[in-house]
């Protein structure tokens, strides 16, 4: 058993040891920024600026997930949101509640674009 015990812990030391040698550091200077264009857009998929905004349209469909779900909202003028609906996000928890398809609801939250697609992060529902 001392010889199990001792070759378990030079192999977490030869393990330890090789992991510290691989490390590579990165300089400011080399670290390349997304470029933003000028719709506020960036190549990294995201926009960093959040505006809020509220949105009423019809639901299409929702998504669970573990903490909420995400609901694919149409609003009258045709754009698609993708609203993220979680009782942590919400400014009253009070106010969650699971949306059905062709439901019309009005969000209040902040609206951002993931790889191409308006979300919104629900922060009210009117």
């Amino acid at each position: 058993m001392k010889c199990y015990v001792q070759n378990l812990a030079m192999l977490s030391a030869v393990i330890a040891f090789g992991c510290q040698s691989n490390k590579t550091e990165i300089h400011p200077e080399e670290v390349k920024t997304p470029a933003v264009s000028a719709k506020g857009t960036s190549d990294a998929q995201t926009t960093a600026a959040k505006e809020t905004q509220t949105i009423d349209g019809l639901v299409k469909e929702t998504n669970h997930g573990k903490d909420g779900y995400t609901a694919k909202i149409e609003t009258n003028d045709g754009k698609i949101f993708y609203a993220t609906v979680s009782r942590a996000n919400l400014k009253d928890a009070k106010q969650y509640r699971d949306f059905n398809a062709n439901e019309i609801v009005k969000l209040t939250g902040e609206v951002w674009r993931l790889e191409g697609k308006d979300q919104l992060t629900v922060r009210e529902i009117n």
